[in-house]
């Protein structure tokens, strides 16, 4: 039996419904239709999982022969190779070769013609943290860094839900397939609810998730720690009434309960299997060594990920320099922190003793260009941390160059910087690196290098599927390699199929589970909300709480005068801060 891709495939839509059945099962009615949607809005992990032992049988996945023009093989050694097909099964890929091979090892299995097409692995988006609307749309223009966070205390929160579900459906109608979720949630004062929400719009997108739980105890309105009384000081007492009390707990209060809420989601979701958690404090400046080292301590005990936020901006610079004289990399090595399942986000500050650090216990850094550049927190040396051997991912920070999570635009982006005036300056970041960051690199970040980031035997099929048409339009060179001009030219719009763990989740601008378009709706909605809600600061607070921060960072900085030594444009010669 074979399809083309635009016509309808059969996959599993519902959790509720048996796989192999797409036509037979599919509600036609727009009674059935809004019954079905309904089930879907309410549906927890709990009753997903019920359903699942319900139907038993009924839940085992479809074979498919996926035929490409290409398929891109190889993780970190990427190559394209022609003639080849891949045959999933069980969520996983079972083999690769001739379409004449396959059909007569599943002589039963769906084809899927992808004539035009290049199947690749699945991209990893290395750093973000479910914001579906965006902060831009959000009525937070572009910024430095911390004022742009404090500006958010004028809006009520987003619902989490919504917020995490419209953001991974986006992130996967651009081919990513696995996500690190990172500490935020809905920025409420009712963390485990939050994480719950947000945990059930990523099980019903079908995305695979490191969901990070974030912790933090200090200098939650300007760091170091030390000047915030100093700054609430100055403050009008209309002003700090409003605050209240910043000392109240983001997330949990203390790692005691920290280290309780990650026992209880380890133990409730681990039979998901796209859904593993790490420990994501929210960065140095904000977390003390003692609640720090209590979570390396259980992540250590459990092997669980550390993800984290380093070093991402030059006010942090000063805050980290304060706390940790003897250098941040160290002491993030001395508390154990540092190793090959760590990821630090950003880490655009680094010195040259950091670059040393994390290239020899082998945590990755996730490079966010584009957030970096709209929050003026600098462009980090990628061509020195590839050039050290350190491992390096790719993450949008939900803040992408044009606000649409399309990791190639991120890629071209990132690499672009890289290119040196200088003669005898660094390379470039190449071709096959660059195709690692957006794929087996994110990959190793997660604890996830041998089972997504390839697409080989016995591997999740994690796939999809790129239409060539807008890459060769109107002409291609046909001696120019095409990862090249893939990277060169493809957009997150060219993906015509995204695979998660065997299901085929999106196709031909359609989702297979859920109705965008409502989903918009009922995000527009929550958004009027959020704006209308009796918030914690009124526009003229946010803008006058804004002013101090802005005056006091920029006396520490001068008070440093730490700016023209670690100007970022440095980085084009892959200098990095002394």
């Amino acid at each position: 039996m074979k399809w083309a891709l635009p016509r309808p495939l059969p996959t599993r839509l519902c959790s509720w419904m048996p796989a192999g059945s797409w036509k037979q099962r599919r509600p036609t009615s727009s009674s059935a239709i809004r019954k079905r949607k309904e089930r879907s809005a309410s549906c927890t992990p709990s009753c997903i999982e019920s359903r699942r032992q319900h139907y038993g049988s009924w839940i085992q996945m479809t074979e498919f022969i996926l035929q490409p023009e290409y398929v891109l093989l190889g993780g970190g050694a990427p190559r394209l190779e022609g003639g080849l097909s891949v045959l999933v099964s069980s969520s996983r890929i079972a083999a690769i070769a001739p379409a004449s091979t396959l059909r007569a090892m599943a002589p039963a299995a769906h084809e899927i013609d992808l004539g035009g097409h290049v199947l690749m692995p699945g991209l990893v988006n290395a750093h973000q943290h479910g914001r579906g609307i965006t902060a831009l749309q959000l009525g937070f223009e572009d910024d430095y860094l911390e004022p742009w966070m404090a500006g958010k205390r004028r809006r009520q929160q987003i619902d989490p839900y919504l917020q995490t579900l419209y953001a991974a459906l986006r992130m996967v109608a651009n081919g990513v397939t696995s996500v690190i979720h990172a500490n935020t949630v809905g920025g409420g004062r009712d963390y485990p609810s939050e994480v719950d929400a947000a945990l059930r719009a990523y099980d019903e997108s079908g995305i695979r998730v490191m969901f990070g739980i974030g912790a933090m105890d200090r200098a939650e309105l300007a760091y170091p720690a030390e000047c915030q009384e100093v700054i609430l000081g100055g403050l009008p007492v209309q002003l700090q009434a409003a605050l209240g009390d910043i000392s109240r707990p983001v997330y949990c209060a203390g790692p005691e309960a920290t280290v309780a809420l990650m026992a209880r989601l380890r133990e409730r979701y681990a039979h998901y299997p796209r859904i593993t958690f790490a420990y994501s404090p929210a960065g140095p400046q904000w977390v003390s060594d003692a609640l720090l080292a209590a979570l390396v301590q259980d992540a250590a005990r459990h092997a669980i990920p550390i993800h984290m936020h380093v070093l991402e901006s030059a006010a942090q610079i000063d805050a980290v320099n304060a706390c940790y004289p003897d250098g941040l990399m160290r002491r993030l090595e001395q508390l154990g922190a540092l190793g090959p399942l760590t990821s630090l986000a950003h880490a655009v500050w680094l010195t040259e003793d950091d670059v040393a650090i994390a290239a020899r216990t082998g945590c990755t850094l996730v490079r966010n260009p584009a957030s970096n550049l709209r929050l003026h927190a600098g462009i980090a040396p990628l061509a020195h941390y590839v050039a050290a051997g350190v491992n390096v991912a790719l993450g949008s920070d939900n803040t992408t160059l044009n606000d649409d999570e399309d990791l190639f635009t991120e890629a071209r982006l990132a690499r672009a910087l890289t290119r040196s005036p200088a003669w005898d300056g660094l390379p470039a970041l190449g071709t096959k690196t660059l195709w690692s960051m957006m794929s087996a690199n994110g990959a190793r970040a997660m604890g996830l290098g041998d089972q997504i980031g390839e697409i080989a035997p016995g591997r999740a099929a994690d796939l999809v599927a790129l239409d060539l048409q807008n890459v060769r339009t109107p002409y291609l060179d046909p001696d120019l390699d095409l990862l090249s001009a893939i990277l060169g030219r493809a957009r997150g719009g060219d993906i015509r199929m995204t695979m998660i763990g065997g299901d085929i989740v999106y196709r031909d601008g359609q989702f297979t589970h859920h109705d965008m378009r409502t989903l918009a709706e009922r995000c527009r909605l929550d958004g009027e909300r959020s704006k209308v809600a009796p918030t914690a600061l009124s526009a003229a607070q946010a803008e006058t709480l804004n002013d101090h921060l802005r005056a006091h960072y920029a006396a520490q900085r001068a008070r440093n005068g730490t700016v023209a030594a670690a100007s970022p444009l440095s980085s084009q010669t892959g200098w990095v801060r002394s």
